[in-house]
């Protein structure tokens, strides 16, 4: 079987680990795995180590009204310069809802079949069987909570769920020591400024208490949510530090203490799980489509978004370091066994070879 793994810049830049975890797993499989990059992200989107096991190519990422029918004769051209084969590809696996439709387009052209990761619960609605005339298509939902919504607004459509799964090896070190400053790592989108005011001002309040931590953001979401005149506000700035894509780069944020998400869109973050893998405290605006953050038992969850509840919280922990280890350990023992990378290689290989087989028939959604 050959995939093509397609991923629009924003996805490719923030979960790249994900994708290369996939790829190492689909060809340890047997899968020949092809990679297409953003021609804007290359050389910041590589997997170290991927390149082993998948093959690259790039496309326009200048997205333009009606250009995907010409995007995607690029990609169908680069892809038969690639594979001396009839058939290039047996899979497209689409990540990003940027690309959905050069995915499908390029489906089309090279009659592969279609799967489109519907990593957001806002994508759901996106979903209708009606819509796409051309290549067979299988919605994955990584998790639950997606897989009903996809249900309910596309029937008809199959729908495959494939939770989302990391490497874990049990917290590789111990969280907050005795010396040295805490570190508390922010994620998100900022695409909606109020979470942002709350959880620094709830900071700002845990500082005050006499908790001191240095704080990383990703610059983007800081950008967006305007964090910076009002970190200067709050008298954040001197602890404060802005990261380039925080997300992708693993190799800081998990060497943080804390990781916090004041973000409730129902998306899916493979860096949360990351976090819980490697035994970091997780406080997190509380997000009924992501089934991963239970309280109390994988998290700290935030119910109302107020800075009190955020004040607390992390009061809470940077001042009992016994708890704080506690919960960065149940997290680590829940992804273990609920998460492994391994389920998910397994449940999107299933997708796959029900999507190339000439017998489908319709996939019941689990309960």
């Amino acid at each position: 079987m050959r995939v093509l793994i397609l991923a629009d810049e924003l996805f490719a830049s923030r979960e790249q680990a994900m994708l290369a975890r996939l790829e190492v797993g689909l060809a340890d499989e047997g899968v020949r795995v092809i990679h297409a990059i953003p021609e804007r992200s290359v050389g910041r989107t590589s997997n170290p180590g991927a390149d082993v096991f998948s093959q690259a190519i790039t496309y326009s990422d200048v997205a333009m009204p009606f250009a995907d029918r010409f995007r995607a004769a690029s990609l169908a051209r680069s892809l038969d310069e690639l594979v001396d084969d009839e058939q290039a590809v047996d899979v497209i696996h689409v990540f990003g809802g940027g690309v959905w439709k050069l995915g499908i387009q390029l489906g089309k052209l090279t009659g592969a079949g279609v799967v489109l990761e519907v990593w957001r619960i806002g994508l759901a609605s996106r979903a209708s069987a009606r819509e796409h005339h051309g290549p067979p298509i299988v919605y994955l939902a990584p998790d639950q909570a997606i897989e009903r919504a996809l249900l309910a607004e596309g029937p008809g459509a199959t729908v495959r769920t494939a939770r989302w799964g990391v490497h874990v090896h049990g917290p590789s070190r111990q969280i907050l020591p005795e010396k040295g400053m805490p570190s508390v790592m922010i994620i998100g989108t900022g695409r909606d400024a109020e979470p942002y005011v709350a959880a620094l001002t709830g900071i700002a309040g845990a500082v005050r208490n006499g908790r001191e931590c240095l704080l990383f953001m990703d610059a983007r979401a800081a950008h967006r949510a305007h964090v910076w005149p009002l970190a200067e506000r709050l008298g954040l700035l001197s602890r404060l530090s802005l990261i380039d894509e925080l997300e992708g780069r693993r190799d800081l944020v998990l060497l943080g203490d804390i990781l916090l998400h004041p973000e409730a869109h129902g998306e899916q973050r493979s860096i949360v799980l990351d976090a819980m893998a490697s035994g970091m405290v997780v406080i997190a605006a509380s997000d009924p489509s992501v089934s991963a953050l239970i309280d109390g038992q994988t998290a700290r969850l935030i119910s109302k978004s107020s800075p009190d509840e955020w004040t607390q919280a992390l009061t809470h922990f940077l001042s009992d370091r016994a708890a704080a280890r506690s919960l960065g350990e149940s997290a680590c023992k829940f992804v273990k066994e609920q998460r492994p990378a391994s389920s998910q290689v397994r449940a999107v290989l299933d997708a796959y070879q029900w999507l190339c087989s000439s017998n489908a028939i319709p996939f019941r959604p689990s309960t």
